[in-house]
């Protein structure tokens, strides 16, 4: 999804959370910035719905699955996200009390479209990384079969690994779930 800023002027964590929710549109959080986030293409959303149905069905009972609607919280880096499917395993945990925005995601997923690839390469995959919580961060092409994951070792070091063709599977090491491309990319034109 693209995103602009929509002020210049700076605002606390707390003024952004009172702000989105009278919004008619989400917003993600920055260092005190506010950044509006533009609507996703029916490839996007029809790959989110992909992935987070494929989830649901595989997962254990501990774990779940929420699409773009719940933000994760990353207090190291001041910033508000909402990634496309987050996974929490265990009992969630929330910021402030608050029902809509988590801090302990196991796995988050990006579909990446040409406007969002640099900064979920870069910024947000900095900053997820910094979330304790977080053992696995995966980024999937929009325009090719594709799956990158970055896995947390127990060092604390990242390995990365691609996924590459429709005919391949994948395993989502943090939750123990395969899925093949193919029901990732359900309906989508390549």
């Amino acid at each position: 999804m693209a995103q602009r800023a929509i002020k210049q002027k700076l605002y606390t964590p707390e003024q952004y959370l009172a702000k989105e929710e009278k919004a008619e549109f989400r917003s993600e959080y920055e260092d005190g910035t506010i950044i509006a986030m533009a609507g996703g293409s029916l490839t996007h959303t029809r790959m989110v719905k992909n992935i987070e149905r494929a989830f649901d069905n595989k997962l254990k009972d501990s774990c779940e699955s929420f699409s773009h609607e719940v933000k994760v919280q990353v207090e190291n880096y001041q910033k508000f996200y909402y990634p496309d499917v987050v996974i929490i395993c265990g009992e969630p945990k929330f910021y402030n009390k608050r029902q809509d925005t988590i801090t302990n995601p196991i796995l988050i997923v990006e579909v990446l479209s040409k406007s969002t690839e640099a900064k979920d390469r870069g910024d947000k995959m900095l900053a997820y990384r910094a979330l304790e919580s977080l053992e696995e961060y995966v980024l999937i092409s929009q325009d090719k079969a594709i799956v990158e994951q970055y896995l947390k070792n127990k060092d604390g070091s990242w390995l990365h690994k691609a996924t590459i063709g429709l005919k391949s599977k994948v395993r989502f090491e943090s939750i123990d779930v395969e899925l093949t491309l193919e029901e990732i990319y359900q309906r989508v034109k390549l």
